[in-house]
């Protein structure tokens, strides 16, 4: 590695760290808040804090929310010096100082904008007569994991929006500086930018339906939890990544982040759909018998859990053949 790509490296490498302390910082002053603040139930929020059941999906948001601002940043800042064909700004103190005002700023809005759709869709959902009771007859629960999930199919492509928007911003305030040569964008980059993006996706839609499934757990333990909102969404990230870097072609062309960003999302999408449908149609062959039997056992687990991998690597390939058609295949 020369020394521009690693200088400019660095430079984007610093700045998705930057934004990923403004917002560790930021989720910091809201949990003080909370366990801090003027409530009633103060002492029961403070002990439900210690429960597997609160901290596991709080733990689970917070990575989400960092991994998101991090590689966001990071791909923005090195897009820009890859346009500019330089390794270095002639001000980072500026730029630093420019993105960080106008992140926190964004976060502010964006999180007040969110409580206020999400509470005016509340109140429509306790009232009753949503649009989704009119429209697809959902009951209580499903309008719940509905308006959860459409929060967080919105949050995270206007998340990913404003750090960009911030980061474009910053860059007009300085100028290129130094030699030419702007970062190269490679296969591992793409890789691991799409196994990133699936493992955003899996701790979010896990946190929604984790709620639900928690009704139907109650004796779950740390183990469980653990395994289910940390190990197994690390595990999900990495053969993401492997299986994207074998498919990838050698040459990615003038593919960026925003097609590495797309082949993960589509990765995990593909195998939720085929998932659902797989499942369904296991419900259908199954007696209420060898259903009870296969919730409790271990080896259907573990099943289970190869076949959702074997989706997700059909999925990498899928992708990869879908966005990266004009590349030279690797003959490994």
């Amino acid at each position: 590695m020369t020394t521009l790509s690693r200088s400019a490296h660095s430079l984007a490498w610093r700045l998705a760290v930057a934004a990923v302390l403004l917002r560790l910082g930021y989720i910091a002053l809201i949990q003080i808040y909370t366990l801090t603040g003027p409530s009633p139930y103060l002492d029961r929020v403070r002990e439900s804090y210690s429960q597997p059941e609160m901290l596991a999906p709080l733990l689970a948001n917070m990575a989400a929310s960092l991994v998101i601002a991090g590689l966001a940043t990071w791909g923005a800042m090195r897009r820009w010096l890859a346009r500019n064909d330089t390794a270095a700004v002639d001000q980072p103190g500026r730029l630093f100082g420019t993105f960080l005002a106008l992140q926190a700023l964004y976060t502010l809005c964006l999180s007040a904008g969110l409580a206020l759709a999400q509470n005016a869709m509340l109140g429509s959902l306790i009232k009753g007569g949503s649009l989704l009771d009119e429209w697809f007859g959902l009951g209580v629960t499903g309008q719940f994991l509905a308006m959860n999930l459409l929060t967080k199919a919105v949050t995270i492509p206007l998340e990913i929006i404003g750090v960009c928007l911030a980061v474009r911003i910053a860059t007009w305030t300085v100028a290129p500086a130094g030699p030419a040569g702007g970062p190269v964008h490679g296969r591992r980059h793409a890789a691991w930018i799409a196994g990133l993006t699936v493992l955003a996706w899996q701790l979010s839609i896990s946190i929604t339906l984790g709620g639900f499934l928690q009704m139907h757990t109650l004796g779950a333990g740390w183990l469980e939890y653990a395994l289910g909102y940390w190990v197994l969404p690390a595990i999900v990230m990495a053969l993401c990544a492997l299986a994207c870097l074998k498919v990838l072609p050698r040459e990615l062309g003038r593919a960026r982040i925003g097609r590495a960003v797309a082949h993960g999302s589509i990765a995990f999408w593909f195998a939720q759909a085929a998932g659902v449908g797989l499942g369904v149609l296991a419900l259908r062959a199954m007696t209420w018998n060898q259903l009870a039997f296969a919730s409790e056992s271990y080896v259907a687990a573990g099943v289970t859990l190869l076949i959702y991998a074997a989706l997700l690597a059909l999925g990498c390939l899928i992708g990869a053949r879908a966005l990266y058609r004009g590349g030279k295949q690797d003959p490994r």
